[in-house]
């Protein structure tokens, strides 16, 4: 899930709509999200399924269905062509013996990826379209 500023790579459907009335504002009153956000999803058969697509169509506010989304696109997934080198740089700076080290270092990358670098990111997304 993204918008200019953040982003998840939460993939449990049902865990979803919490995260994102909290990230991007949720107006009970109007039961709209106060921000302007899109969901994104890969391939996978469970993501094409039927029920997967009409839950998303009920329960979100924008999403990019399965006939839209090119079946492997990395140019079109801020997370292949931009995040994922910049953790797996930060967190294998040094080599690790262990996979909880690891872990530790992916977590701290994580934690410490700055904000603008994010948005950037993401706000070159379209230009890859």
């Amino acid at each position: 899930m993204f918008n200019g500023s953040k982003m998840s790579t939460i993939d449990s459907s049902h865990k979803n709509v919490p995260w994102a009335k909290e990230t991007f504002g949720w107006d009970d009153e109007t039961e709209k999200y106060e921000e302007e956000w899109t969901f994104q999803q890969d391939s996978a058969l469970s993501h094409r399924a039927k029920e997967t697509q009409a839950w998303f169509r009920e329960n979100v506010p924008d999403f990019i269905n399965n006939k839209k989304w090119p079946p492997y696109s990395p140019d079109l997934n801020p997370l292949d062509y931009a995040i994922w080198g910049y953790l797996e740089a930060k967190a294998c700076e040094k080599p690790h013996k262990l996979i909880n080290s690891l872990k530790k270092a992916i977590k701290k990358a994580w934690d410490e990826m700055p904000d603008e670098m994010v948005a950037r990111v993401v706000d070159s997304w379209p230009g890859r379209l």
